[in-house]
């Protein structure tokens, strides 16, 4: 009877001892699996407050030239005869991390022709990881009907945002809501009854939760010869190669 209660005995805890180890076996076995997804969460939730997106383009609070700025410019156009040889960056507009890093420049000529000074543009230059740079793009389509003898528009020899710009700018957006607008490059005018201005300007929505969406917009601006502005046109400028 004794030798029968002992085996009895042996036999439970036997039982209990293999439940504990398929107990133990499965939650091994349900943390293995999960691990990957909680990898997963957690990255995601490191990622949360990161504005850089690998590929996108990243523009500045500061549109200056830096002395590095020139040195990447003046590398790159050194590579081409005639490319970029008559024009100097005057700002940098945004950049972007690939292979290296993407530049953009606006640049003004510094070069006049018997209309005025020639054509601007917007360069797009590339560093690659050994520190060399090269023209990838050049985009010079900035303003409709430049050079036209009567009534054509004609770039600016200053670029620069002076009083004069920003209080046009602040007299035409006076009433704006929506949207904000910060004058950066002045790029030409139009004598017609009055003036026409055109500026690139960064646009961010005034909504506190969209700040962060700011993007490029060529507005034009309407001044009457009584000095009332108004904008008349506004175009999206599209950052990309």
């Amino acid at each position: 009877m004794k030798n029968l209660a002992i085996k009895i005995l042996t036999i439970g805890l036997t039982a209990t001892l293999l439940a504990g180890c398929f107990t133990a076996c499965k939650a091994t076995a349900t943390a293995g699996a999960n691990a990957p997804q909680a990898k997963q969460e957690q990255a995601a939730n490191e990622n949360k407050g990161e504005k850089q997106v690998m590929g996108g383009w990243t523009i500045p609070e500061s549109t200056e030239i830096t002395e590095e700025h020139k040195k990447i410019y003046n590398n790159a156009i050194s590579k081409y005869d005639g490319t970029g040889r008559g024009h100097e960056p005057v700002a940098l507009l945004a950049t972007q991390v690939v292979a290296g890093t993407n530049y953009c420049f606006y640049c003004k000529s510094t070069t006049e022709s018997s209309h005025g000074p020639l054509e601007s543009m917007i360069m797009y230059i590339n560093v690659n990881p050994s520190g060399e740079a090269d023209i990838i793009k050049t985009d010079r389509e900035l303003i409709p009907g430049y050079g036209e003898a009567v009534g054509g528009w004609q770039y600016a020899k200053d670029t620069s945002i002076t009083e004069n710009v920003k209080k046009i700018m602040s007299k035409a957006t006076e009433t704006l809501t929506g949207a904000t607008y910060e004058p950066v490059i002045y790029m030409g005018s139009q004598l017609v009854s009055g003036t026409n201005h055109m500026i690139l300007c960064k646009m961010a929505p005034s909504v506190k939760e969209l700040n962060g969406a700011t993007s490029y917009v060529i507005v034009t601006v309407y001044e009457n010869l009584e000095g009332k502005c108004e904008i008349t046109e506004t175009k999206d400028y599209k950052l990309g190669i």
